[in-house]
């Protein structure tokens, strides 16, 4: 299972966990869209922040760069509320310091 979490939350708001399955269909649908990049760096989320739950930090310009490519559509997963849910979730971490996945 993984848990993401913004930064900065009030402890009632802000988390989300996502089984395996789930988190799967979601890296599918961010390489889809062109939201992620490689351990070497480039525009976006490294795709390995949500490969292991490790306690990794997402910061704010990393989600702002993901979300430029996003499409509220999704391409590569059949779950449309879901990846919009996901994507909120973003929207509202980019809003707060960014998030952890763990």
């Amino acid at each position: 299972m993984f848990h993401l979490w913004h930064v900065r939350h009030d402890g009632m708001s802000g988390h989300v966990f996502l089984l395996e399955d789930q988190m799967r269909d979601v890296r599918r649908e961010l390489t889809a869209q062109g939201m992620v990049c490689g351990r070497e760096g480039g525009r976006g989320i490294p795709l390995h922040k949500f490969e292991t739950p490790e306690n990794w930090y997402v910061p704010t310009i990393e989600i702002e760069e993901a979300l430029e490519t996003a499409s509220p559509k999704p391409t590569a997963m059949d779950d449309a509320k879901l990846w919009q849910d996901f994507l909120a979730f973003l929207e509202s971490a980019a809003e707060r310091g960014g998030m952890r996945v763990k």
